[in-house]
């Protein structure tokens, strides 16, 4: 009876110590294998930090470094603004709307290299003596002013308004024969002038003129 007990005893024993151990390497094995998940999650996003901060080139081009675009000029390299002694203007009809008359003015690139124009010219009339009638061309905002490049040759047109001496009372007005146009170039202080014949008024309060910007290519004639 005593032997027994005592088997008894180291059988229980024996099963406490190996649950024991059991518990002990599987709480060691736990904890050992947390660490190692926790580092490779940090490796992970270490690499993806650094894959998206780096950029990288490969054939398909999609994680490839931003391109960087340089804006071009409207004009090439070199050309300057024209000059009125590199000019050379006509003049034609342009029709007629509502008490007004229109004349559509030409210029042409008569130099050797390009040039570029922008912006509204000044017209004025002139008597047969070159003395100015009334006031100089108001600008007409129809069309918005673009850069035109003037290669030699090349023609570039603006549209002017007269509006009838008539439409005015004769003391507003002071109708006067004119015998020329004067015409500055945009951004230019040399004028070029054509035989123009038309009624100005002598009074510059009329704003009888008015004249639209440069834009490319001949103006149509009627």
């Amino acid at each position: 009876m005593t032997l027994n007990v005592h088997i008894v005893r180291n059988s229980l024993t024996a099963g406490i110590v190996g649950a024991v151990s059991i518990l002990a390497v599987g709480c060691g094995s736990h904890s050992s294998s947390a660490p190692a998940q926790s580092t490779g999650q940090a490796s992970a996003a270490s690499s993806s930090v650094s894959a998206a901060g780096t950029p990288t080139s490969g054939a398909s081009g999609q994680a490839s470094s931003p391109v960087s675009v340089t804006p071009t000029s409207a004009a090439p390299a070199g050309s300057a603004a024209c000059s009125s002694s590199n000019l050379r203007i006509s003049l034609g009809g342009g029709g007629a709307a509502a008490g007004t008359d229109f004349t559509v003015i030409d210029f042409t690139n008569s130099g050797s290299a390009s040039c570029t124009l922008y912006g509204f010219p000044g017209v004025s009339l002139t008597n047969s003596s070159g003395a100015q009638i009334g006031a100089a061309a108001t600008r007409n905002p129809s069309k918005a002013p673009t850069l035109v490049t003037l290669a030699p040759g090349a023609k570039a047109s603006a549209e002017l308004g007269v509006a009838n001496a008539q439409n005015y009372p004769a003391a507003d007005c002071k109708p006067t024969a004119s015998a020329q146009l004067k015409v500055f170039p945009p951004n230019q202080t040399q004028a070029i002038e054509a035989p123009f014949t038309a009624t100005g008024c002598a009074v510059s309060s009329a704003h009888q003129l008015s004249v639209t910007a440069v834009i490319a290519g001949a103006g149509q004639t009627v």
